[in-house]
């Protein structure tokens, strides 16, 4: 009875497994570094012609400006911050950062600037809560196209978890940290 049982409870296993081979691969950013294939990508970035117009001052990239309200979502911010470093605003940016970071417009600057935008991609995060606050990590990976060696880490955005007497800053998703920055 007992080998019957075993049976029984790894079918549901196998067919997971089986299942699983059928996905599809993620989408790899491109350039020389790339996310696992198990990882989607929630911002992949192929600068282009868009971009380099957008550098030299042309609206080709919108800013969703409204994403620094954003309070569900924080893949959103991140698009926002991800598409402020390709057109090199850098001030809009910062204002991605929350206030504890103390980043500024010119330490961007100095880390993404150069004749050519850089290429992002963040890979699909998680959620956790800790102490009243809401934390989401992301796999992440920068090519630079003017011969600067690529870098991957993470980047950590928090917001704090609807706290009684928390601040508008403090409700809202904001960069925290990235493993990718000095």
């Amino acid at each position: 009875m007992r080998t019957r049982f075993v049976l029984t409870s790894a079918v549901p296993a196998f067919m997971l497994l089986l299942a699983a081979c059928n996905q599809q691969p993620a989408a790899e950013p491109s350039g020389g570094a790339s996310l696992d294939t198990s990882e989607a990508a929630v911002v992949e970035d192929t600068p282009g012609d868009d971009a380099t117009a957008a550098a030299a001052g042309s609206p080709a990239i919108k800013l969703d400006a409204d994403a620094l309200n954003e309070r569900r979502d924080p893949e959103r911010l991140l698009r926002f911050y991800t598409n402020a470093l390709r057109a090199g605003d850098w001030a809009s940016a910062a204002r991605a950062w929350s206030l504890d970071a103390q980043m500024t417009p010119e330490k961007l600057a100095k880390e993404f600037g150069g004749d050519a935008s850089p290429k992002i991609a963040v890979g699909k995060g998680d959620v956790e809560g800790a102490a009243g606050s809401l934390y989401y990590e992301a796999p992440l990976v920068i090519d630079f196209a003017d011969g600067r060696p690529s870098r991957r880490g993470t980047i950590v955005l928090r917001r704090v978890n609807d706290v009684p007497g928390a601040s508008e800053e403090q409700l809202n998703w904001r960069i925290e940290r990235t493993s990718t920055l000095p």
